[in-house]
């Protein structure tokens, strides 16, 4: 009696036994033994292409170093977070109902026979296995539950499969499977794995017997022509892409480590920038990455498969020579051939450490944008709809009709603050909008907000495209053109153009934060910060600020003594200094001391309520006043917006994920290497060009602006320096946004540091040819490196190029064997006819 090919195993911890908690021992067996395959090396990319999980975030590094593939051998359904091995084994080792532990195992000419030999063909069939072994088993598929792991054991590969059911809305409290269920669940696997071989196999009975039912009837000749055919045509097929590769060799802890520091050697002299390919790189990076590849072709399991494929060489040139050299110089080129693909997994696996690295860096923050305006707080932190829409919750929307407001607002008080600055005693146009201008701006707002690129941080006019940039100055000049403004806007234009080029730049710079504002966003969790410098410098401004502009507008007068108490209040000015500021202004606007203390008493009950709200919702109150509303309070004053300066940085509250990841920070081995910060320093301020990609622009500029307070260079001579980059590069960039990314750095972190990758671009970006080398030496640990899975990624994918390699060049050798037995059969044929001819 034959045995079946495959062996299912089924055991079972029944709840209240010892035994129970030796589920947490066998989940850490099964997702850690060096065997346990790690999954896809296809997992991860490199080069122009980021990773496929969210890396741009803390969240998304923890991700990728804690649960993607690689960091265990543990997986279970499709389309679910990798298990986490640790919190599967903790909740198991508590199960207080029967856990089932399976073993599926072939032996190993069949597994590769079968193409069973990685993980995601397994992953494939456990889980439909599982499925309907669940129905053998009579489990509730809603509440049972599974986790698997696959080993490359040599002679026999088998996968371990852990199943049981949530406590709650259980079907099945004992353990014990009846002889019809154990062979349920046998049939359940067993069916599994062969099932795409029996497809297969299924679909090519059929082909074949229909094509020899239509080409042959009874001439045997003709059926043998076309299975010769058939069989020609899988030979090319395999010389063209290779066959199933063997057992992937398991990597051990010592080998794993020695791998582990070549690829950390390799990534501290390979390039951060350009694409990963062997022959685009230095000849020090060629020759360590030739010399790994080498290593993993000269140990024992892939030993005998490079000497299979060398052999091959050899076979496949004596079809053409049979002069010892020649060979020899074949079997060379094949070597070095297969060397260098494996040279260029090595490669993608340095890049990948270096991709690591780079998400370990501290995070480098453009100026942050604070929620939302107070008056939608509540909202936001309610989800309640407002009269006018409804906003969810943590999303900040402005309407189109708020934007036009603004930004026509923004407009009339540049024009009569610089007109003014010329002839002081001219009147003040007032800036009413009319329906048909109203409707125009939104039309030129949601047109350049649709082709707007996402913003990171504040945005700007700067950080556009060119073309994006032209729509809103053209939009600027539109409205500067209008006619209640197109005399002063001319008048000033012929007297001092500076003053118009910077105007028309603040207006275009205004546009596209208001068509910004019409882009639904996210709110981000900050907390405001107050700049100390900003912090004095607006308080002095807010208690000599002038009414001049506003006077005979009481809406705007009220709402600016009332602005202009709060802004005081929460720049932390004494109650006294607070007082003075709005009371004075009132004055200068023309308001009785009646008037002005009841416009007062409003606002501290204004934001009495607005701090009760907030202590119902369980938040802190605010203690800083809205962007937008410092804006109009800014323009109301007759002032350029970098005269007074938005006093508060918003800093990103960190979460669970924020923590993860500078636990894994502080495992690096960072140090700023004191001689090579001059050559830095003198790079940076040689430095005359600036990046294509105005996104680019944006993360140079503040890397730059931080990476020089990390080298040590103080407010003053940073700022200089980065001004005269500004000029020499040609970075047309408003003076308040430049102010905002040189004041940022300066409540920033202190611990900052950059990996190769982001000092190269650095350094590419600026237009730095002749790169000095990173002043800083980032070391990542061996640990850290097997936590991320690399190294078995680099392991699994230097052997399937081998293998590939191997088996095309067999069939290869196998096709060209037929096709010199063929012609030897038609020439023995035509031979024969012409014997018979004589």
């Amino acid at each position: 009696m034959s045995k079946s090919v495959v062996i299912v195993n089924v055991a079972y911890y029944q709840p209240g036994t010892k035994k129970m908690a030796c589920n947490y021992n066998h989940i850490r067996y099964i997702a850690t033994k060096p065997e346990a395959d790690r999954g896809d090396p296809e997992a991860y990319r490199v080069g122009d292409e980021d990773f496929p999980v969210e890396l741009g975030t803390a969240a998304g590094h923890v991700k990728y170093a804690a649960e993607r593939p690689g960091s265990s051998g543990l997986f279970g359904p499709e389309g679910e977070p990798v298990p986490n091995w640790k919190e599967i084994g903790s909740k198991l080792a508590r199960h207080n109902l029967p856990v089932w532990r399976v073993i599926v195992s072939l032996r190993q000419d069949d597994a590769e026979r079968l193409g069973l030999v990685e993980r995601e063909k397994w992953q494939a069939s456990i889980e439909n296995g599982v499925n309907n072994a669940f129905k053998a088993m009579h489990l509730d598929p809603d509440h049972a539950r599974w986790v698997a792991a696959f080993h490359r054991k040599e002679g026999h590969p088998h996968c371990h499969v852990v199943i049981w059911e949530e406590e709650h809305g259980a079907a099945r409290r004992q353990g014990y499977l009846e002889p019809g269920e154990r062979k349920g669940v046998f049939r359940s696997f067993a069916r599994e794995v062969f099932r795409e071989e029996r497809d297969r196999l299924t679909a090519e009975k059929t082909a074949i017997r229909d094509a020899i039912r239509e080409l042959a009837g009874n001439d045997i000749s003709k059926v043998t022509e076309f299975m010769r055919e058939v069989q020609m045509a899988r030979l090319e097929a395999r010389a063209l892409t290779g066959a199933n590769p063997k057992m992937l060799p398991v990597l051990t802890p010592g080998r794993e480590d020695e791998l582990g520091g070549r690829l950390l050697d390799l990534a501290r002299v390979m390039p951060g920038k350009g694409r990963i390919a062997l022959a685009y790189m230095p000849e020090e990076v060629k020759e360590k990455a030739r010399e790994t590849a080498d290593w993993l072709l000269k140990q024992p399991s892939f030993r005998q498969s490079t000497e299979r494929y060398r052999e091959l060489a050899r076979q496949l040139a004596s079809h053409y020579t049979m002069q010892p050299g020649a060979l020899d110089e074949a079997a060379r080129k094949a070597y070095e051939d297969i060397r260098d693909r494996l040279a260029q997994e090595v490669l993608k696996g340095a890049a990948a450490i270096q991709k690591h690295l780079e998400r370990l860096e501290p995070t480098i923050s453009p100026v942050v944008e604070e929620a939302a305006a107070e008056e939608k707080a509540l909202i936001l932190v309610t989800g309640q709809a407002s009269e006018r829409h409804l906003i969810p919750r943590h999303i900040v929307y402005v309407t189109p009709e708020e934007s036009a407001q603004r930004l026509w607002r923004s407009v009339c008080r540049g024009v009569n603050r610089a007109y003014r600055g010329e002839k002081p005693e001219a009147p003040v146009i007032k800036p009413e909008l009319k329906d048909e201008l109203q409707k125009e701006i939104i039309e030129r707002l949601k047109e350049l907000a649709g082709a707007m690129p996402d913003q990171q941080g504040k945005p700007g006019l700067a950080y556009l495209p060119e073309d994006l940039q032209e729509k809103a100055r053209d939009l600027a000049m539109l409205l500067l053109n209008r006619e209640e403004l197109q005399g002063r806007f001319g008048e000033l234009n012929n007297s001092n153009p500076d003053k118009t080029t910077r105007l028309l730049e603040y207006i275009a710079d205004q546009a596209v934060a208001r068509a910004y504002d019409l882009l639904p966003r996210e709110v981000p969790d900050i907390e405001m910060v107050l700049h100390p410098r900003r912090q004095m410098e607006a308080a002095a401004k807010l208690l000599a600020a002038r009414a001049d502009l506003i006077k005979g507008d009481y809406a705007e007068i009220y709402w600016t003594v009332g602005t202009i108490y709060r802004a005081m209040t929460r720049l932390e000015a004494p109650p006294e200094i607070v007082r003075e500021a709005a009371v004075r202004f009132g004055r200068q606007a023309g308001l009785n001391e009646d008037k002005i203390a009841e416009v007062i008493a409003n606002e501290i009950s204004r934001m009495e309520e607005l701090a009760r709200k907030y202590e119902e919702q369980g938040l802190s109150a605010p203690r800083h006043i809205s962007r937008d509303a410092w804006q109009r309070l800014t323009e109301n004053l007759g002032l350029e917006e970098h005269d007074l300066l938005y006093p508060w940085f918003g800093i990103k509250r960190p979460g669970p994920e924020d923590k993860q990841k500078q636990e894994l920070r502080e495992q690096l081995n960072v140090r700023l290497v004191e001689e090579r910060i001059t050559s830095a320093l003198i790079a940076i301020r040689e430095a005359r060009d600036r990046p294509e990609d105005p996104g680019e622009l944006r993360w140079t500029l503040v890397t730059m602006t931080s990476t020089l307070k990390a080298l040590g260079v103080d407010e003053a001579d940073r700022e200089e320096m980065v001004r005269g980059w500004c000029r020499r590069a040609g970075v047309k960039i408003t003076e308040a946004r430049l102010l905002d990314v040189l004041d940022r750095v300066t409540i920033g972190q202190d611990d900052l540091w950059l990996g190769k990758r982001s000092w190269d671009r650095l350094m590419a970006n600026l237009g730095i040819d002749e790169a000095p080398p990173s002043p800083w030496d980032v070391n990542i640990p061996r640990q850290m490196v097997r936590n991320t899975g690399i190294t078995h990624d680099v392991w699994k994918a230097a052997w399937r190029a081998l293998e590939r390699e191997r088996t095309r060049a067999e069939a290869q050798a196998q096709l060209l064997a037929e096709r010199d037995l063929e012609r030897r059969r038609r020439r023995a044929r035509e031979e024969g006819r012409e014997m018979g001819m004589l």
